[in-house]
C-alpha cells in the first residue's frame, strides 16, 4: 500500500510540474517540432550535343584554320564577328552597327594626288597613278564618272574613312576585357608577311587606329570606292594572351592553335588527338544574360572512314549531328534511301562546287598562229553553235539519276537555282534534245557523209576546220571510279550525236600540272570533266581574256591564277565583267553587268555544268535551334548557341531545297 502511496505522490509531482508551465511550453511538449532534415537540391544534368566531323582540324588558329572542319568549331568559339546572312545581307554581331554613309560613320574626304603616287583604281587595284590610270574622282562613285587621268590635269580623288563601334562589356572567355586594340593587334598580325592571310584588304588599308576602348577607324587608300565594310573590320585576337609571340611564332604556339581563346558561346575545355575536341559553354559569353548558350558541352567528334552502309548507325550511337565534312557523294546518295527509316533527317544546303566539262576553245598552239594544216588541232570549237551541240547532246538526267541517286543539283550556271545572282535571268536550259544538237552541227558543216551512225561526223564547209576533218576529240578525267562512269554516259550521249569522244583518264598530279605542260593549265586539251570550288559566290574574272593562261602571263593570268584554262574570249563579257568590278557604290550597275555576264556565259559555253555537288549534313531528329537558312557549308553552325535537344523538337526553319 506504501509503495501505490509513492506512486501517487510522483505523478502529482509531475502534473504540477507540468501546470507550472506556460501554454506554449506545454504544447511544444505535447507537440514536439520535428527536426529539420538536410535537403539534398537534384543536381540539374549536364546538357551535350555531339557534332561529328570528317577528320580533325589541324589548328583553330583563326590565320591558319582554312579548312573546313576547322571553320566548324571555331563557329562556337567565335560569334561573328559579322555574319554574312542568305543573299549577301551583312549583320553585325560584336559591332553596335555597320558603317553607314548616312549616319556619317562612313564618309568621303576629298585628296590630291600626283603622278607616281599609291592610290586605287576603278578596280580595286592599288597601283601607282600614271597617265592612263582610271579613278574615281572627287564626288564620283559610280562608273558612268569614272576619268581616265591625262598626266597633267590636277586630280582629287575620294579617300574614305569608316568607324567600328564594338559592343559594350565584351570579354574573352578568360575573363579579360576584349577592346578595340584586340582589333588592331589582328590588323597588325595579319600585315606581317608571316601571316598566311589574304592581303587585298589590308593593301587598301592606309590606317587602321584605336580611337577609345569600343571604337576603331579604318582609313582606305585615296581612290578606293566601296560599302563592302565588312572586309575592313579585323577580328579581334586576345593581345594579353598571345602578344608574347611573333607573327610566325603564332603559327605553332600550342595554346594558340589547339585552345585559342575567344568571345563565343563556347571555350576549348580538352582536345584529344584522334578522337574529339570538347568545347564548355563560355561563362563569359556575351549573350548569357539571355540564357545562351543553351547546350553545357558540345563535343567535336572524328570520324573516320565511315562506310555509306555504316554511317547511320555510326550516327545513331555517336552523333547528334554529323557534319558535311563526313559526307561524301556516295554518303549522300546511300542516306538520300535509308534515312528516312531511321532518327535522323538529311538536311540540303546549297551546293559549293560545280561539276562541269570544259571544253577547250582556244589551245595554247594557237598563241602563234592558227595553222591547221601543220601540228595545230582543227578549230572545232570555235563556233558557239557546236559548244551548244554539246550541251543539248549532253543527257544529264540520266546522270544524275543512273549514277548519282538523282541527289544532284542540275543547274545551267555555276550558281545553284537559289542564288541571289540569279534573280530574273533567264538561262538556255539545255535540256537533252540529241535531234537538236545534230540540227545545230548540219548548221554549222558537220555531215553525215556514210550515213552510218556510228561513224562521226565529218566537216564539210565548216569555218576554219579542214575539210574532211573527223569529228574525233579526246576527254580527259581523272582516275576517280564515279568520274569514269560519267564520261562514259557523255561519251555515249555525243556519239548519238556523231561526235566520237574517246576518254583518257589521267593521274590528277598530272592533269592539274601547271601550265606550260599541264594539260588544263597549258591549254592542251579538248574536253575536260572537272571538279571546281566555286565558294557559291560568281567571280566573271575567270573568264576574261586577260586570265587566258599563256607565255606572256607565264601562265597565271593577271590576277586568277590563269583561270580561263578555256582560252574563251568575249568582248562584251570583258565589258560587262569590268563594269561590275568597277560599280564603285552603284551596287544596281554591278549587280546587273554580273547578270549580263553570266547571261553571255550560258549562251557562248566556255564549259558546261554537268551537276552541282551535293552538300548535306545529318541531324537528328532531336536537335532543334536552326533558326536561320543555311547557305554556306561552312557556315550551318552560324547559329550555334541556339541548338538545343528536344524529343518534341519540330524545326520548321530549317530549309531543306527539293
Amino acid at each position: 500500500m506504501r509503495k501505490y502511496r509513492q506512486i501517487i505522490v510522483i505523478l502529482l509531482a509531475v502534473l504540477m510540474g507540468l501546470f507550472s508551465l506556460s501554454g506554449c511550453n506545454l504544447m511544444r511538449l505535447i507537440n514536439p517540432e520535428p527536426t529539420a532534415i538536410p535537403v539534398t537540391p537534384t543536381p540539374i544534368p549536364v546538357t551535350e550535343l555531339t557534332i561529328c566531323l570528317g577528320y580533325e582540324p589541324r589548328s583553330l588558329y583563326p590565320y591558319q584554320a582554312s579548312s573546313q572542319a576547322a571553320q566548324e568549331v571555331l563557329q562556337a568559339i567565335y560569334d561573328g564577328p559579322i555574319d554574312i546572312l542568305n543573299g549577301g545581307q551583312i549583320e553585325p554581331v560584336i559591332l553596335e552597327k555597320m558603317p553607314e554613309f548616312s549616319d556619317k560613320s562612313a564618309f568621303f574626304t576629298p585628296v590630291s594626288v600626283s603622278e607616281g603616287d599609291v592610290v586605287i583604281n576603278t578596280y580595286g587595284d592599288l597601283v601607282t597613278l600614271k597617265i592612263g590610270t582610271r579613278v574615281f574622282p572627287d564626288g564620283c562613285t559610280s562608273p558612268t564618272c569614272a576619268v581616265v587621268w591625262d598626266g597633267t590635269s590636277e586630280l582629287l580623288v575620294n579617300q574614305l574613312t569608316a568607324t567600328f563601334e564594338l559592343l559594350g562589356g565584351l570579354k574573352w572567355s578568360d575573363g579579360q576585357p576584349l577592346s578595340a586594340s584586340d582589333s588592331l593587334y589582328a590588323f597588325m598580325v595579319a600585315s606581317d608577311p608571316a601571316t598566311p592571310a589574304n592581303k587585298q584588304s589590308i593593301d587598301q588599308t592606309d590606317s587602321y587606329t584605336v580611337v577609345n576602348d569600343t571604337t576603331v577607324k579604318w582609313v582606305g587608300k585615296p581612290g578606293l570606292v566601296t560599302d563592302t565594310f565588312e572586309q575592313y573590320f579585323w577580328a579581334p585576337m586576345p593581345e594579353h594572351a598571345w602578344g608574347e609571340y611573333s607573327a610566325d611564332e603564332l603559327l605553332d604556339a600550342e595554346k594558340v592553335n589547339r585552345s585559342p581563346l575567344g568571345w563565343g558561346a563556347y571555350v576549348v575545355d580538352e582536345w584529344q588527338p584522334g578522337v574529339f575536341i570538347r568545347l564548355r559553354k563560355n561563362p563569359n559569353y556575351f549573350r548569357a544574360a539571355e540564357g545562351l548558350p543553351l547546350m553545357d558541352i558540345i563535343t567535336f567528334k572524328f570520324l573516320v572512314n565511315a562506310e555509306p552502309d555504316t554511317i547511320l548507325q555510326v550516327a545513331e550511337a555517336e552523333c547528334d549531328i554529323v557534319s558535311s565534312t563526313a559526307l561524301d557523294l556516295q554518303d549522300i546518295i546511300y542516306l538520300s534511301e535509308h534515312v528516312q527509316s531511321s532518327g535522323f533527317s538529311l538536311e540540303m544546303v546549297q551546293p559549293t562546287e560545280i561539276e562541269m566539262l570544259a571544253i577547250g576553245i582556244t589551245p595554247y598552239a594557237y598563241d602563234d598562229n592558227y595553222y591547221p594544216y601543220g601540228g595545230d588541232r582543227p578549230d572545232i570549237f570555235g563556233d558557239t553553235r557546236t559548244r551548244q551541240a554539246i550541251a543539248y547532246c549532253m543527257d544529264r538526267d540520266t546522270i544524275n539519276n543512273k549514277l548519282l541517286g538523282g541527289v544532284a543539283e542540275i543547274t545551267n550556271s555555276l550558281l545553284a537555282v537559289e542564288h541571289p545572282l540569279l534573280e530574273g535571268v533567264t538561262l538556255m536550259p539545255y535540256s537533252y534534245d540529241p535531234t537538236l544538237g545534230i540540227s545545230l552541227l548540219e548548221q554549222v558543216g558537220w555531215r553525215d557523209l556514210d550515213l552510218n551512225p556510228d561513224t562521226p561526223l565529218i566537216a564539210e564547209g565548216v569555218n576554219n576546220v579542214p575539210q574532211g576533218t573527223v569529228f574525233e576529240i579526246e576527254l580527259l578525267i581523272s582516275e576517280s571510279p564515279l568520274r569514269g562512269e560519267i564520261a562514259s554516259e557523255i561519251a555515249a550521249g555525243l556519239a548519238n550525236c556523231g561526235i566520237r569522244a574517246n576518254i583518257s583518264q589521267v593521274p590528277a598530279s598530272e592533269l592539274y600540272q601547271p601550265g606550260p605542260d599541264g594539260p588544263i593549265f597549258g591549254r592542251q586539251f579538248d574536253l575536260a570533266l572537272l571538279s571546281w570550288q566555286t565558294g557559291g559566290r560568281f567571280d566573271c574574272r575567270l573568264f576574261t581574256t586577260s586570265e587566258i593562261p599563256t607565255d606572256a602571263n607565264f601562265w597565271v593570268g593577271e590576277k586568277t591564277g590563269g583561270a580561263n584554262y578555256y582560252g574563251f574570249s568575249n568582248l562584251s563579257y570583258d565589258e560587262n565583267c569590268a563594269l561590275s568590278a568597277q560599280g564603285g557604290l552603284d551596287t544596281a550597275a554591278s549587280i546587273q553587268a554580273e547578270r549580263s555576264a553570266l547571261q553571255i556565259l550560258n549562251n557562248e559555253l566556255p564549259f558546261m555544268p554537268v551537276y552541282h555537288h551535293p552538300v548535306s549534313f545529318l541531324k537528328s531528329k532531336d536537335v532543334c535551334g536552326f533558326i536561320r537558312n543555311i547557305d554556306q557549308k561552312n557556315r550551318f553552325l552560324m547559329d550555334i548557341e541556339n541548338l538545343y535537344i528536344d524529343v518534341t523538337c519540330v524545326d520548321t526553319e530549317l530549309k531543306t531545297p527539293e
